[in-house]
């Protein structure tokens, strides 16, 4: 097995157990065992700590996202500069839904969920998911939610916390492909009815008086 190959096998072993049992889980021991590694080294060879190994994972899966999601924005500024709320929602969504739900046998949107949610990791992963498209994205979308502005980061912030549940619930669940295009139409109108909501008259004053 090659170095970039055992690197690789841990990835994605790191990647199942967070998953499927829970941040607890992901010690250097079964990550080791999990991949087939018999240097019981290795994984602090690659990954340098848990915490090097759990950015592993979010580079690895992060990287085509973040492509894709740049490859949407590119093409949709080039059609108009100032894109609609359901273009921006659908180019913040669509990405991560071709490589989560949308992927055979994938494990990252529960990987994502179980990671987002550790208090000692949130830090880390909220460095990691927000890649310079997803930071665009987001500040557009912030920009276009018909709310004050700091209610209006609220909401996105609370768009993309739906969006990484909602995947990672639907992610193990047994389901046809057309199913899986039906849910991420369905997160796509839900997240917009997140972003259009109403605001209260209590909700402007608070946020306009913290701006």
């Amino acid at each position: 097995m090659t170095r970039s190959t055992a690197r690789r096998a841990m990835i994605e072993a790191a990647e199942y157990l967070v998953a499927e049992h829970g941040m607890a889980a992901l010690t250097f021991k079964d990550v080791q065992v999990r991949a087939g590694q018999l240097n019981k080294s290795a994984a602090k060879y690659h990954f340098g700590s848990r915490e090097g190994l759990i950015k592993a994972v979010l580079e690895e899966r992060m990287a085509p996202v973040d492509a894709r999601r740049r490859l949407i924005l590119d093409e949709l500024l080039a059609d108009s500069e100032r894109p609609t709320l359901r273009q921006l929602v659908e180019t913040h969504i669509h990405p991560l839904a071709e490589h989560t739900l949308l992927r055979t046998d994938s494990r990252y949107a529960r990987f994502l969920v179980q990671a987002l949610f550790d208090p000692k990791l949130a830090e880390i992963i909220w460095k990691q998911v927000e890649a310079e498209s997803f930071r665009q994205v987001t500040d557009m979308i912030v920009a276009t939610i018909p709310a004050p502005a700091g209610l209006a980061r609220l909401r996105a912030d609370q768009i993309l916390t739906h969006v990484i549940v909602t995947l990672a619930t639907w992610e193990a669940k047994p389901r046809s492909r057309s199913q899986s295009r039906v849910l991420v139409l369905d997160l796509v109108e839900t997240s917009l009815g997140i972003a259009r909501a109403d605001v209260s008259p209590s909700i402007t004053s608070f946020f306009g008086a913290s701006q």
